[in-house]
This record gives C-alpha cells, structure tokens and sequence, in this order.
C-alpha cells in the first residue's frame, strides 16, 4: 500500500465515523423530542429543525447529489481489487471463488 492509499482508508474510517455520530445525533434528538412531546410540552420549532439537519446531512452525504471529499465504494472496490490483484496467492483464491459463484 502506499500513501494514497493508507489515506483513502483513513478517509473512509473518518467518514463512517462521522455517519455514526449524526445518527447517533438524529435518534438521541427524536427521542428527546418525543419524550416532551409525551410529558405535553409543545416544541413545534424542533421538527422543522431536526428534518432541515437531517435533509442536509443526506445531500452532503449522497454520492450522487453533492459529493465533497467522500470516499465512494467504487474508490474502495479499486483499491482492493489492485491489492488482491498483486498477490497471487490471493488472486488465485479471488477467482476460485468467483468462479464458484
């Protein structure tokens, strides 16, 4: 592996992470929601948020819609199929099993 490629890698590590972490905001804030929502307190200005956050998030996140700097799963399936290519124990392994299927 070489240098592009290790941070190809730590780019798509950041990127997952990143996905955890709005998910993990969106659940935490729908749930705080819910639960004033369920102890009768009307927070009407919290909807229009939470959706204008999470419909920003997807299109920053799409790969076809606006595509900063993501790594995409085409750039990550190059990567190891070159690096299973330039082992050719490995390679042989790849084909006997696509071969199979």
């Amino acid at each position: 592996m070489n240098e592009q490629d290790f941070q190809l890698v730590l780019r798509a590590k950041r990127q997952i992470d990143r996905e955890a972490a709005m998910r993990s905001f969106f659940f935490v804030g729908i749930c705080f929601v819910a639960g004033l929502r369920f102890l009768g307190f009307e927070v009407g200005f919290l909807y229009p948020l939470l959706f204008v956050v999470l419909f920003v998030s997807l299109v920053l996140n799409s790969d076809f819609i606006a595509n900063f700097g993501l790594v995409s799963k085409r750039d990550l399936v190059k990567l190891i199929e070159r690096h299973i290519h330039n082992d050719p124990e490995t390679l042989t392994r790849y084909s006997e099993i696509k071969s199979r299927s």
